[in-house]
């Protein structure tokens, strides 16, 4: 066999290691896919489809120092290797690189101005690194490509929701959950806004919404029991802050939370059950100042003064502690004298 004979056998081993790996990663198995691709990469060092595979197999692992080296050999050989460039922005985006990632990306889409996933990867860029206008912009081009993408709908959504803008916000969250209602955060998300702006039966029906898809989300079981408080139906919320605590909210809020809406029907030995139960997990000054109000509505002054004095020695600069400490002592000063 000659030696161009060989190279030739050698290439085409290569691309079958190189198919096989691949395959192989998509599966998860990645130790036995590194051993395919570095066996093709012996037999071929140039192979621009193993030094990506290599880089992709380590991002996915979060080597994202080794994905980064890979990458770079192969750009060495094709500068414009889409595929090279997509990981490697990836990469160092990982490596919370963030400005030279979107250097890459930017690039790619130089090369290829209809990529609407390398839009979506630069909008989210410009958005955590705070420029707004630039990640506003590369969201609306991803859209202009392709009108329901679900990351570029949900990006802007983000976005005008951190601004304020609430309606946009739930145009955009709204959209994204009526083309798929898998889409848990983004259906979560407008719940969450119209549960800030006091709409809750809206708000309601989006966390029931979530709870179909997935009955064990915690945080809309929460939310749901929030609105439920919002509405004065405090039986209901406390149910569905129930289910959350079975579900994974932490303990201790949701206890202070039901003791809340116990101590809002007048039932104060229920209300003292479920703040003493949420002080028994650990500090929590909420709970504290439940059990406050309980001993200042059943005269009992000289108790809701020591525990006042517990919070403040605690937390002297915390504005709620200090605001029900005022009150206390204009209200009972004689108890501050007993004590």
């Amino acid at each position: 066999m000659t030696s161009y004979q060989k190279n030739i056998k050698a290439r085409s081993d290569a691309v079958r290691l190189a198919k096989l790996a691949h395959k192989l990663m998509k599966e998860k198995r990645y130790k036995e896919a590194y051993e395919k691709y570095h066996l093709a990469l012996q037999l071929d060092a140039y192979n621009v489809y193993v030094l990506v595979g290599l880089g992709d197999l380590k991002r996915k692992e979060k080597g994202f120092k080794e994905a980064v080296s890979y990458y770079e050999k192969c750009l060495e050989i094709d500068n414009n290797n889409k595929f090279a460039l997509a990981g490697l922005g990836d990469a160092l985006r990982g490596l919370g690189k963030l400005d030279k990632a979107l250097e890459v990306w930017v690039y790619y889409l130089s090369l290829d101005p209809d990529a609407y996933r390398i839009m979506t990867r630069v909008a989210d860029g410009f958005r955590k690194t705070g420029n707004m206008k630039m990640s506003k912009k590369y969201y609306a081009m991803a859209i202009g490509k392709r009108p329901d993408d679900p990351f570029a709908l949900m990006g802007l959504g983000r976005i005008y929701s951190k601004e304020g803008n609430d309606d946009k916000a739930i145009h955009y969250f709204e959209k994204v959950s009526r083309q798929s209602r898998d889409s848990i955060w983004a259906i979560t998300s407008a719940a969450n806004i119209y549960r800030k702006k006091k709409q809750y039966d809206k708000a309601i029906e989006y966390y029931e919404t979530v709870l179909k898809i997935d009955p064990k989300n915690s945080y809309a079981w929460h939310g749901k029991a929030d609105c439920y408080r919002g509405l004065m139906q405090y039986d209901i919320a406390i149910k569905a802050w129930e289910a959350a605590i079975k579900n994974g909210m932490e303990p201790k809020m949701a206890r202070t939370r039901i003791g809340d809406a116990y101590l809002n029907i007048g039932d104060y030995e229920k209300a003292a059950e479920s703040y003493t139960e949420a002080t028994t997990l650990g500090y929590y000054k909420f709970a504290y100042l439940g059990i406050i109000q309980i001993h200042t509505h059943q005269d009992q002054q000289d108790e809701a003064y020591k525990l006042l004095s517990m919070l403040l020695k605690r937390e002297p600069d915390d504005p709620r502690i200090n605001a029900a400490y005022t009150k206390f002592v204009e209200s009972y000063p004689d108890a501050t004298k007993r004590v």
